[in-house]
Order: structure tokens, then sequence, then C-alpha cells
């Protein structure tokens, strides 16, 4: 049995069930909601409801226990409806088989042709998505492609992004929690320039084909594979829109990209995926490789010290905010000796905040749960709990190589942001992007 705030319940039944527990007993925990009201509050509803909970676990009902899915769905050449594009569109607008935008119609020739540009066997199954737990296979990823507007050729792009999202530490299934957080698509290598992805002046716009286009793959990909419902899987409060692909102007970059801090050679085509819960304001920075570090840090400090959400578990024990330098900036730090990892370690070491702050933000409601007691518990490094002064200064990471630097965006100017992370949910996950073998002649005859 389980207890659910209002607003909820949909969401526990659809997620009981792709659990295998279709007749899980929910009640109904009425408003106002638990986190916002106190401690003795919460204590008082629950003797309330005590009686309740007897009856619904004394019911000769419907047992818990779990039963083996049914699986409804079409065949994979099987057409599931035939019209013009108007009517196609109403059709899946209506059957919640997008993201609310018209979709190309996936024939099965439109289709085929996806699955020219890979090796892989389309009813090979690369991953099971949850919550819904339905089997993402190559033939499924392919579909969900062409709906997109995807061309063929971003085919391999797609299997690897969709490898990163089946890894369990990614944890696809939290992306539909209140926070409302978006996946964020981070490329790197040849596969930039040969498919025509944006890593320069306005690449968060979402005009370039490549960049936007994949982007909304992983949407629609988490609409019908994953499952992911407003009201229903998708409990986000506000929510946000998919971001275009943060491709990595490497050639501009005076170090090495990204995808080597991830442990791939250089030269290697690497996706990463993560959560990302916001994109700071794109700020200015001035002046000497100091002043540029300086703005840079306060900047850091101020929009991932009031992210500190909630409850000590949502920092995680792992956080990669996304720091994104234009070249200008990488290329006036870089010039001043600075290295990738001097860089990192500059934010670590001037990108603080209180302890009071960081306690503020740690659990408002719950004014037991300090940030020494979470250094005590084991949740946060020892660096975090060094004395019991609020007005000491505490990092906004664990460590230094938790921020992720990315060189993008417009050559000449000179403006970074910054771009957060929720920390325990969408955990980073890169993959290699495995290219058909012979990628080059089919690229040559597009």
């Amino acid at each position: 049995m389980a207890i659910i705030c209002t607003g909820f319940v949909n969401s526990a039944r659809l997620t009981a069930k792709s659990e295998g527990l279709e007749h899980l007993r929910l009640v109904e925990y009425l408003p106002p909601n638990i986190t916002i009201s106190s401690p003795d509050e919460v204590r008082q509803r629950a003797n309330l409801m005590v009686d309740e909970v007897i009856n619904r676990l004394t019911q000769q009902e419907g047992r818990g226990e779990r039963i083996k899915q049914k699986s409804a769905e079409a065949g994979d050449r099987e057409i599931i409806f035939s019209g013009d594009l108007d009517e196609v569109n109403d059709f899946f607008y209506k059957n919640r088989l997008t993201d609310g935008l018209p979709i190309v119609p996936p024939t099965i020739e439109k289709v085929e042709t996806m699955l020219r540009f890979t090796d892989r066997s389309p009813d090979e199954v690369i991953g099971v998505l949850r919550p819904g737990g339905c089997e993402a296979t190559v033939w499924k990823v392919a579909v969900n492609g062409v709906m997109a507007g995807c061309r063929p050729e971003y085919m391999p792009l797609l299997i690897a992004i969709t490898e990163a999202i089946s890894e369990p530490r990614f944890g696809l299934q939290h992306a539909g929690s209140t926070v409302g957080w978006t996946p964020l698509i981070i490329l790197n290598g040849p596969i930039i320039k040969e498919l025509d992805f944006n890593c320069g002046q306005g690449v968060f716009r979402p005009e370039r084909r490549a960049n936007i286009t994949v982007s909304r793959f992983l949407r629609l990909l988490m609409v019908n594979i994953a499952k992911f419902r407003l009201g229903e899987t998708d409990m986000a409060t506000f929510g946000q829109n998919y971001l275009p692909v943060l491709a990595e102007a490497e050639d501009e970059s005076p170090w090495p990209p990204f995808s080597v801090d991830r442990g791939f050679e250089p030269g290697t085509n690497v996706v990463t995926v993560q959560s990302c819960a916001d994109v700071g304001h794109h700020f200015i920075s001035i002046g000497s490789a100091d002043e540029h570090l300086d703005t840079l840090a306060k900047e850091v400090a101020r929009v991932l010290g009031s992210q500190i959400v909630a409850v000590v578990a949502r920092f995680g024990s792992e956080v990669h905010p996304v720091i994104c330098l234009s070249p200008a900036v990488a290329r006036i730090i870089a010039e001043a000796g600075y290295s990738k990892s001097d860089l990192r370690r500059y934010l670590y070491k001037n990108s603080r905040i209180t302890a009071r702050q960081f306690d503020h933000h740690l659990c408002p409601q719950e004014s037991s749960l300090t940030i020494n007691r979470a250094v005590k518990l084991g949740k946060l490094p020892p660096d975090f709990g060094i004395t019991e002064d609020m007005d000491r200064l505490v990092p906004v990471v664990h460590n230094p190589e938790e921020f992720f630097i990315i060189v993008t965006g417009m050559s000449l100017r000179n403006r970074s942001c910054v771009l957060s992370q929720v920390g325990y949910q969408g955990l980073a996950v890169s993959k290699e992007i495995k290219l058909p073998a012979n990628w080059k002649e089919m690229l040559s005859m597009r």
C-alpha cells in the first residue's frame, strides 16, 4: 500500500502498473501538501488517516503481487493510421503520440531510409525506458527520429543518445518529477561538422536543423517509449522545453575537448546526456584573465548558490554544472596560463556561499537538517563542515572535477553562461557514437 498526495494519484497508479503492481492499494493524502505543512500538521493529518490505512490493508481485494505485463503495442510494420498530413497529425495529437508540435509521418519508407545509416538490427533492443517500461528498439528509434524531422544520417547519434538515457545511472524516470528538468545533450567530435551542427553564434537557438531535431527526437522518445504524460507520469510544476544540442566549438577551443575530460581519445565522436534544471543569464566579463575569472566565479556562485534545493539528497552524490564559455573568453583565460583543470580549481575555490545560505536552501522546513549534520551523515564531503561558523564559505560543488567546461557560442563575444544540473537526477552519461562501416561513402551520397 502507498500513501499519495492529491495530484499524484494518477501518477502513482501508472507507475505501479509499469512496475507490475497493478493492484497496489492507494490512500490519498488530501491538501495541503506535505511539503507546505509543518511537521506537527503532518502528524495530526496522519493520525486522522490511520483508520483508512488499516481498512485498505485489511480489505479483501486484488493483491499487489507482480503481474506479467501484456503489450498492446502495434507491430513494427503495422499501419496504425492512413490519411493526409493534417489527418495524420490530428491522430497523433489526439492519441498523445507527439510533443504538441506537428510531426513528420513515420512511413515505412522513411523509417527504412533511417535504418540504412546503422549496421544494427532493427529488432535490437537498446534499452528499456522507464517509467513506461517499454523497449527502445533500433526500429523505434528510427520512427521517432523521422517524426522529429531528423535526417537519416543522424541515426548513429540517435542510437547513442538512447543508449545513454537507458543507463540506470541516468534515472530517466525522474524526468517527470516536480523539478521539471529537461535532458541536455552535449556533442563532441568530427560528427559536429559532418552533420552541420551549430557550435557557434546562437548555439541555443532552434534554427539549425541538426541541433533542434535531434533534441526533439529525445523528447518524442520520452513521450512515446518512456511514456511521459502531463498530469500522469510527468508531474513537473512548471517544466521547460527541450534545449537544442550543445555542440562544442572544438576548433576554437584553447583546450582539449570536453569528450577528453570524459575519458575518450581526441577525435572520438561522443555524446553526453544529463539533466538540466536551468540555463542562467548569459553574462558579460571584461578586462584581464583574472577579472574574467573573478566575474565567472561570482556568477557561478550566484546561479548555483540559489539552487541547493529542498533536501540534502537533491545536492546529490555528484553534481555537474555546465560552464559555457565563448571562444573569446576561453582564449583570454588560456593565454594567461590557465589550463582547464586550473579553471575548475579556481571556480571550486572562489565560487562559494556561506554555510547559512547553504542551510537555508538545504531544507527550509526542517531546521535539524543542517550542513554540518549532512557532513556527519556522509552526505557531504568533510570540507563542508570544517567549523561551526555559519558565515564560513562553502563550495557549490563537491570537488573541482564536477565542473563541466564547454567552449561554444559566438566566437568574438565576451559572454558566458551557467547551466545547472539537478544532481541526484539525470546524472551524466557519455557514449561513443558508433558509425556504420560505410559512413564516409554514405555521407558523400547525401
